[in-house]
């Protein structure tokens, strides 16, 4: 049957109501942190990405500046030097005496950066950089692109 509660009884059954709220903020305070950690988680597979893609794209690029100092030889078609580096590789398609294409890539090949370059009369073996030579896709035939 049912009774009021004394003073007593009421005074000890506020605890449950306490014990309650710090339950409810515990499991709450939990599910943050779980939330935060797969956030953190997540962002540092996005910054391990993006390294990746920038020492792949520095890598390209400096093989592209390696090639533009090497000394090529004057036969037209591909010319793959030994690289001082295993880290990238340049690779010269000669089209014509005077002009022609590099191509540098990354260690495995994850970037490859295509730079138009000229060969002036003055020194035919050293290559110099086209003003509005950069290109993303390989500017050659098809047939051309996969040879090497």
């Amino acid at each position: 049957m049912w009774r009021p509660l004394s003073s007593f009884e009421r005074f000890t059954q506020q605890g449950n109501t306490t014990l309650l709220c710090v339950l409810m903020v515990m499991t709450l305070a939990s599910s943050l942190l779980r939330l935060k950690s797969s956030s953190i988680h997540y962002g540092t597979q996005q910054v391990n990405d993006e390294k990746k893609y920038l020492t792949a794209f520095y890598q390209a690029q400096s093989a592209l500046a390696w090639g533009g100092s090497y000394e090529w030889s004057m036969h037209l078609g591909w010319q793959c030097p030994a690289s001082p580096s295993s880290s990238f590789s340049v690779c010269l398609w000669r089209a014509t005496p005077t002009e022609g294409w590099l191509r540098g890539s990354s260690e495995k090949s994850e970037w490859l950066l295509w730079q138009r370059v000229i060969f002036p009369k003055t020194s035919p073996s050293r290559s110099q950089r086209h003003r509005r030579g950069w290109i993303d896709d390989c500017p050659l035939s098809v047939e051309q692109c996969l040879e090497r």
